[in-house]
């Protein structure tokens, strides 16, 4: 099966519906990533930026689309999924290669067990790409169950690239491939999405006050 790249504007927002997302939703996430990186400074250990912004990028995730009927779990990988969608959603410190359509987005951080879990079973639930959101005669027990799907996010010096990527193959805790990616910012774009105002209506966070 070949690998499917989606990049045309209308074909990205059509795909991203049937998986309960949208762009303005993943581009909030990015830029909340985007945030963390940029908060770490000269006086953070080595390795800030990426934690930083992984968190961030979790957190942001997890406050506009809990609102919507989405959970989240730190079993194994802190994800947000939905039970409707049978589908995770994971947040990933990814290279260069993110939103290129010919390359795999590869972790900068050693994956273990459990990534290589979840792309078992991406290639297992996959066996045609189309065929996504409806499992292929397997059944779903738990959200281990669920295809994973990845927010790739790379900061480099004068680029931010972001795609969102069902994840096939990892070697040497590495990914080495992928069934299907949708690009959400491919090269060039980010500067006029960075000085943009977001567009949606992704709720806000909601914010507690508890009087001692």
């Amino acid at each position: 099966m070949d690998a499917i790249v989606r990049q045309d504007s209308g074909d990205v927002h059509a795909r991203l519906a049937e998986l309960g997302l949208t762009r303005e939703q993943l581009l909030d996430v990015v830029r909340a990533f985007v945030a963390g990186f940029t908060s770490a400074t000269d006086n953070d250990p080595p390795g800030a930026p990426g934690w930083l912004s992984w968190r961030a990028g979790v957190r942001r995730a997890r406050e506009v689309l809990l609102p919507l009927g989405w959970e989240k779990s730190d079993s194994g990988i802190s994800t947000v999924f939905s039970r409707s969608l049978k589908m995770r959603l994971a947040i990933l410190n990814a290279d260069e290669g993110t939103g290129s359509k010919d390359s795999v987005p590869q972790n900068r951080s050693r994956k273990g067990p459990n990534s290589e879990r979840a792309t078992q079973v991406n290639r297992e639930m996959m066996p045609g790409a189309e065929d996504w959101p409806i499992p292929a005669g397997k059944p779903v027990e738990s959200i281990e169950d669920f295809a994973t799907w990845h927010l790739c996010v790379n900061v480099g010096m004068d680029e931010v690239t972001a795609e969102l990527t069902l994840l096939s193959d990892i070697e040497g805790g590495y990914y080495t491939g992928f069934i299907e990616k949708i690009i959400v910012v491919g090269p060039g774009e980010w500067k006029a999405i960075e000085f943009s105002e977001p567009d949606d209506d992704s709720p806000e966070p909601e914010v507690r006050v508890v009087r001692k």
